[in-house]
């Protein structure tokens, strides 16, 4: 079982110490997500890893403090996990977070020794496909003055149970066919959002300060080939949120990366085929990272 331990990042941090000797690796969860996203994948990599996954800053124990809860500011987060743990890390992002980690890898290149990026957020290639439910995720933070009572009064509908099934149902092509263990954590933590003040201001804080990236194509582009680092991208095919034909299109602007489609699985393959995605990992790092052996 892991360790629920806090260190400092102006500020608290907790996060989940998995153990394990080896190469660090940091996964990164996305938006609303927490370090329980790993849970299905992190034992496995510390089998030969060091590894640890933080609550990002504002999201599950993690206060946001005056640090923010900006991807920027998660960026900066996860740098000092790194130099919490070690000296360089293979960062292992979903969603928000293989945006956050492709921010690490730009802006202290010296401390990342590759990424996995996990259906990252992205540039949305085609507005027409995009489902009234994913719409609503994307846009509803960023309408000015009225999104926090929105958020809140769609909050309040639901039972934590309500909201945990929904959330599943909305990031995975199969929720039904996850582990029950991913059940327990995603109610765990719709449960202690309803006690945190800073949920929804936290929410609406992140999505904008994704906005610029996923709205803006030639920036996200920008940044994709500011990334000097080895990349293992791995997308769903049947993600409603950050569709397919995206990968594609980052796979044409990096065609230096590895780009590898899951058939049939949604925005969250680590909790949805984590063997596949295990087996993915473990042969591209083999093959385009050097050796690390423990310290």
């Amino acid at each position: 079982m892991p360790e629920r331990i806090t260190i400092d990042s102006n500020g608290p941090v907790s996060l989940l110490d998995h153990g394990g000797d080896g190469r660090l690796i940091v996964c990164v969860h996305g938006l609303e997500g927490s370090a329980y996203n790993w849970t299905l994948t992190a034992p496995h990599l510390a089998e030969t890893h060091r590894v640890v996954a933080p609550d990002l800053s504002g999201f599950a124990y993690t206060p946001p403090l005056d640090r923010g809860s900006t991807v920027e500011a998660n960026a900066a987060l996860v740098a000092d996990v790194i130099k919490h743990f070690g000296d360089r890390a293979l960062l292992i992002g979903n969603s928000m977070g293989g945006l956050i980690s492709l921010l690490v890898a730009e802006r202290d290149p010296d401390l990342v020794e590759g990424v996995v990026l996990i259906n990252p957020a992205a540039p949305v290639t085609d507005w027409t496909r995009v489902s009234p439910t994913a719409a609503a995720r994307l846009s509803t933070p960023l309408i000015p003055f009225v999104a926090g009572p929105i958020i809140d009064l769609w909050r309040s509908s639901q039972t934590p149970e309500q909201g945990a099934e929904e959330a599943l149902r909305f990031v995975a092509a199969d929720p039904h066919a996850i582990d029950q263990r991913v059940w327990d954590h995603a109610e765990e933590i719709a449960t202690l959002r309803r006690t945190q003040s800073h949920a929804t201001e936290v929410l609406i804080t992140a999505v904008r300060s994704i906005a610029p990236y996923v709205l803006r194509k030639p920036t996200f582009a920008r940044l994709l080939h500011r990334i000097s680092q080895p990349v293992l991208h791995v997308h769903g095919t049947e993600d409603d949120l950050i569709q397919v034909e995206t990968a594609r299109w980052m796979a044409t602007e990096r065609p230096d990366w590895t780009t590898i489609l899951f058939d049939g699985i949604g925005h969250v393959p680590m909790l949805e085929a984590p063997e596949k995605l295990l087996e993915v990992i473990r042969v591209w790092e083999r093959t385009y990272l050097h050796p690390r052996s423990a310290p």
